[in-house]
């Protein structure tokens, strides 16, 4: 089996040199002076012969050494090869500033490759005696604390940086946790994260510290890592400041006691010590979106399109039809709610399936959320969806802009047993069952047959039945007519059991209350109070905003305290989606408190 394997390498080595190949040197960014590091060229062919640059900033300590590395794999029949060269030199910085080493050259069949420049920065390593000797003159030695003597609040720190500190509300920024270090990290502990009070957050994944990237900071070389990174969208105006980050870091730190043996001195000696390292506080300015917001805007901040689509404009009666609605681009899109569109009366309308496929990155989040309306026609005739739109604030012109879609023709012709508008006079197979008994055997023996002594027509009983059968039918009738012209009226219908709807709704939310089911007890609380309103003041969810709801009601004499509070509970479940729970946004407080402005605004809207 060894013997096949070193086979196949060998037929298709040379297969594997034809592909393109990459010569490429890699070498710190920066140094300190007198650091050693390595030089490494990599090649991904077998070379005939390497030559080095010139390499005269440098002291070359040893090199070049060779590596190799190749691996065969064969997966369904086929065959791929992986092959890597490397030329290894340990090199020493000898003098600062800035260097750059010339390309290398590798000869591949005859073929002369060159590599990248390698650029290097030499920087004046940290003197940490001389700096302990005069940061700490003056100070008898026996009273020196390692904190004293070796260790600074610069050697090791954490920073928070912000992408913008100048932002528009809605718009996203991007907050990146930063570790500092000039020590021998060991461990890290016990992280306190900002609260982000003001902003919805989305966390965004970095790499794990297995190893940190070297820095220069004020001529200092300085191990660094990002902790964590976030994308945050500010929910409100003003000054919003970011919270300090905390976090235990453990490092290695040289001890300052006698030495004991010869093995301290050679060996040296090291201690492990911690410190609570807490980052800075950051402020951001968020400014309010401009005024002239368009009547349908909804908060949808970024680089956004809109588009929609029925998957079938011609159906039968109690045929689904469906509505797609896909948002796409870049921003706030995880926030957007579902879009107002007015429906044909005759058509049963589910709440919209939501779905979004959205990735997020240091340039936000981008991808797309679609809103699924399954509907369903009970009459035919020609119908239409009127056209809707969808406005957003455009970050890169500082403009709203508004997509339109629509409108959507859908014709709906009626199905084959449609009984929605017709009465059937077909037997039912109860009817069938009892359709032999109608004519009886004759009997054909003598029978008795006896007078009746009275008789139930022409008596008081039967006169009272029949005026009671009559007025009853007048009543019925009337009944029946009362209801057809209410079901006429689809928006009385609807004011009538706005309260029972709400109460169905309500009962769903408490039972999420109950199994600590948070995002679905504010969506369903939410869909109550709004459901509520819509019914009661005759205008469609989809059409119905915080703005003509107050107006609506202000016109039903509603008292503003009243309003206030609705709009204030709504408000408050919206806020609680994305935010970390308050007081005020405890399921159980604002259940109870839908539940009385529901009762209040039952005795107002009549």
């Amino acid at each position: 089996m060894k013997n096949l394997y070193f086979l196949v390498f060998l037929i298709f080595a040379k297969w594997g040199y034809s592909q393109d190949i990459a010569f490429t040197a890699s070498a710190p960014e920066v140094v300190e002076l007198g650091q050693q590091f390595r030089l490494i060229y990599t090649i991904n062919a077998q070379a005939d012969k390497f030559s080095a640059p010139a390499i005269d900033a440098f002291s070359v300590l040893a090199g070049p050494s060779t590596s190799q590395s190749s691996n065969v794999s064969i997966i369904n029949g086929k065959v791929t090869q992986a092959f890597e060269l490397r030329y290894t030199y340990v090199v020493q910085a000898n003098k600062e500033g800035e260097f750059t080493i010339p390309p290398a050259e590798v000869t591949v069949d005859k073929k002369v490759y060159k590599s990248n420049t390698v650029k290097i920065e030499v920087v004046k390593g940290a003197a940490r005696q001389d700096r302990s000797v005069t940061s700490t003159a003056g100070i008898n030695q026996a009273q020196r604390t390692p904190d004293q003597t070796e260790i600074s609040n610069s050697d090791l720190y954490i920073k928070i940086f912000v992408s913008k500190t100048k932002v528009h509300r809605e718009q996203h920024l991007i907050a990146t946790i930063k570790l500092y270090s000039r020590l021998t990290i060991t461990r890290l502990e016990n992280a306190k994260l900002p609260a982000f009070q003001g902003f919805i957050t989305e966390e965004l994944e970095v790499p794990p510290l297995t190893s940190l990237n070297r820095e220069r900071i004020n001529d200092q070389v300085y191990l660094t890592g990002v902790l964590k990174k976030y994308i945050l969208y500010p929910q409100k105006t003003g000054e919003i400041t970011i919270d300090p980050f905390e976090m235990d870091v453990y490092y290695q730190k040289p001890n300052n006691r006698r030495s004991r043996s010869m093995f301290d001195d050679f060996f040296g000696s090291v201690d492990s010590e911690g410190r609570k390292v807490i980052s800075n506080s950051v402020t951001v300015n968020v400014s309010d979106l401009p005024a002239n917001k368009p009547f349908n805007f909804s908060g949808a901040v970024g680089k956004i399109k809109m588009s929609a689509s029925i998957d079938n404009s011609n159906v039968k009666t109690n045929d689904a039809v469906n509505l797609k609605i896909k948002i796409s681009g870049s921003g706030n899109l995880k926030y957007i709610n579902p879009l107002k569109i007015e429906f044909p009366a005759d058509f049963d309308v589910y709440d919209p399936k939501i779905s979004d496929n959205i990735k997020y990155s240091e340039d936000g989040a981008f991808g797309n959320k679609t809103f699924e309306y399954l509907m369903i026609p009970r009459h035919a005739g020609e119908f239409t969806i009127p056209a809707f739109t969808f406005s957003y604030f455009d970050t890169e012109t500082d403009q709203y802009k508004t997509d339109k879609a629509g409108p959507f023709n859908i014709h709906v012709a009626k199905s084959e047993g449609d009984t929605a508008l017709t009465v059937s006079s077909a037997f039912t197979k109860e009817d069938l069952r009892f359709l032999g008994q109608d004519i009886r055997f004759i009997k054909q023996k003598d029978i008795n047959l006896k007078k009746s002594n009275q008789f139930l027509f022409g008596s008081k009983v039967f006169y009272l039945i029949y005026a009671a059968s009559i007025l009853a039918f007048i009543i019925l009738f009337l009944f029946r007519k009362k209801k057809m012209k209410e079901n006429a009226n689809v928006m009385l219908v609807k004011n009538k059991k706005a309260n029972k709807f709400a109460r169905k709704r309500l009962k769903q939310a408490f039972a999420y209350m109950k199994q600590e089911q948070r995002e679905s007890f504010y969506e369903e609380l939410v869909k109550a109070l709004w459901g509520y309103l819509s019914d009661k003041l005759g205008i469609p969810v989809a059409n119905l905003s915080q703005d003509n709801a107050r107006s609506e009601m202000l016109s039903k004499k509603v008292d503003e305290e009243y309003i206030n509070q609705m709009l204030n509970i709504i408000d408050r479940c919206e806020y609680a989606r994305y935010a970390p729970v308050t007081e005020e946004t405890k399921m159980d407080t604002l259940y109870n408190d839908a539940i009385k402005v529901i009762s209040k605004l039952q005795q107002k809207l009549k």
